[in-house]
């Protein structure tokens, strides 16, 4: 996990997959115990970890707008 202050005065938060995996994990385990910005980033990270597994594409011939109709 990597913390970085950027130039305009904002952070970067870099994390593994299982980093954010276990971070999601944790915090959603004691969600009662926190704020909505806490469980905001909880959810966040997860639907990270979530999309990071989602390998699908569209066929290319879906965009170039062949029909598969017989």
């Amino acid at each position: 996990m990597d913390l970085k202050k950027q130039s305009d005065g904002t952070f970067r938060l870099s994390m593994s997959k299982a980093e954010a995996d276990k971070v999601s994990d944790a915090l959603l385990k004691k969600a009662g115990d926190f704020n909505r910005s806490t469980l905001d980033f909880a959810y966040l990270s997860a639907e990270a970890v979530l999309s990071m597994d989602n390998e699908f594409r569209q066929p290319k011939s879906f965009y170039q707008g062949e029909s598969h109709a017989d």
